[in-house]
């Protein structure tokens, strides 16, 4: 852009110049024409310039006018014409005060009495002002060169041309450059976007976030991310076998080890073996449900989204998990009390992924309940018309070092009637659940004991 304003200048003056040029003819045809119709006047050449020419200068100086050339007002002319005889002496002057002058060496007059092409640019009388353009032209008689007309345009005359020129210039330079990094900001915008989405899809992947591959416009792009998600199911496929295989072994260690010890002694103390079975088939419905929960979870765990197209209604749902557990509770003699302001409140969902997690958050009240507790279920809707499903049970409060890691997989704290610990997977399988249905999970202990465990999903 600076190498284009620098340009302006002289493509300026060269536009002057070609202008002056034309002038330059014209006038020295005039006075070519003057000479041709009266050869006498070729004696008294001077005298002749004088009277052609001072009368037209003295009344163009006079003349005042406004001409509006583009932005700029002009009201004064500022052409100045100097001829020479064919020695380059100066024989008139339209200023009045080059006359008598040698101007053989100025390479307007020299270079034109030479038949060449004949202009500078010099300083006029003001020598710190931006000077003048000299254009010269031939006065020819009889194929003779007998003087040299020169025209004379002052630069301060261009200049505010010029300068507006360059304004001008600037304002649509800007413009431009304002529009290309737009249109740059918004190419890189779309070719990056997609580059920033794989980024951060393969982020969430890494941090083990349950992720849908995103939808990516550019064709290499989007085969590369599901080249990435290929490799990165295979590995974590790899390494969640391992995982699960370590996991059940050690779960299923402690039972089986208790299994075989009932057995050996069933052989020994058969007068026990009312008590030995019991043991036996206790462990053998946690070594059952272990597998049951590992199940669950695993095909939990396996999907990054599940279909929530089902309209639940989240009151009915409650009570028919409620049913499967009536003889339990009868057992127990625990008493369960549901609050619903509105029995047709709906959630969107997967009812049969919802019916487990309402299974696991019962289960658990039931589990760490005493007899003659009452579990308390409150369905209520949040300022934001979402949601909320809270299981609160009066059991014994969970310790504040555990509160944040009762969703960990295999995670447990012993049941208060037996001592004995869980699969510790049923809060785990409701994390999960919860997550894929893009909801919000709360623990979080009562006053003066019990949890309370909430559900809050998103509203439809």
């Amino acid at each position: 852009m600076d190498k284009t304003e620098e340009s302006i200048r002289p493509r300026y003056m060269e536009t002057v110049e070609e202008s002056l040029n034309d002038t330059a003819h014209i006038l020295s045809a005039v006075v070519e024409e003057k000479l041709e119709q009266n050869p006498r006047t070729y004696l008294k050449f001077q005298e002749t310039l004088h009277s052609l020419f001072s009368p037209v200068f003295e009344n163009t100086n006079k003349r005042s006018f406004k001409a509006k050339i583009y932005s700029l007002l002009k009201t004064n002319t500022d052409i100045q014409v100097y001829i020479t005889n064919e020695k380059g002496i100066v024989i008139f002057d339209s200023e009045n005060y080059r006359e008598g002058l040698d101007y053989s060496k100025f390479n307007d007059v020299y270079l034109t009495l030479q038949g060449k092409y004949g202009a500078r640019s010099s300083k006029l009388l003001d020598t710190e002002g931006e000077g003048a353009l000299f254009v010269a032209s031939p006065i020819q008689y009889k194929n003779q060169i007998i003087g040299v007309l020169t025209v004379i345009k002052p630069k301060t005359g261009v200049i505010p041309f010029i300068d507006e020129a360059k304004r001008k210039f600037w304002r649509i330079s800007l413009l431009v450059a304002s529009a290309i990094a737009i249109l740059f900001s918004v190419l890189a915008y779309l070719i990056f976007r997609p580059i920033l989405r794989l980024s951060q899809y393969v982020s969430s992947l890494r941090k083990k976030e349950k992720v849908v591959f995103p939808k990516i416009g550019i064709r290499e792009l989007n085969e590369l991310g599901k080249e990435v998600d290929l490799l990165v199911e295979e590995i974590e496929g790899k390494k969640y076998i391992e995982s699960y295989v370590q996991t059940l072994t050690h779960e299923i260690k402690s039972p089986l080890s208790s299994i075989l010890a009932a057995v050996e002694l069933l052989q020994t103390h058969p007068n026990e073996s009312k008590r030995l079975t019991k043991n036996i088939q206790e462990e053998a419905k946690r070594i059952q449900n272990i597998i049951e929960q590992l199940l669950e979870l695993s095909s939990l765990e396996g999907k990054k989204s599940i279909s929530l197209d089902d309209k639940v209604l989240i009151y009915v749902l409650v009570e028919e998990v409620l049913s499967n557990f009536q003889s339990e509770l009868q057992w127990k003699s625990i008493f369960v009390v549901i609050r619903c302001a509105d029995t047709t409140w709906e959630v969107k969902g997967n009812r049969n992924y919802l019916y487990l997690a309402i299974k696991n958050l019962i289960r658990n009240s039931i589990d760490f309940a005493s007899e003659n507790n009452t579990i308390n279920i409150e369905i209520h809707k949040e300022p934001d018309n979402s949601i909320k499903l809270s299981v609160m049970d009066e059991g014994h409060k969970i310790p504040d070092y555990a509160l944040t890691r009762v969703t960990e997989k295999f995670y447990s704290l012993p049941r208060p009637t037996n001592n004995r610990k869980s699969s510790g997977l049923g809060l785990s399988i409701v994390n999960q659940i919860v997550d894929l249905h893009g909801g919000k999970l709360e623990i979080k202990n009562r006053e003066p004991r019990g949890v309370t465990v909430s559900i809050q999903f998103p509203k439809i």
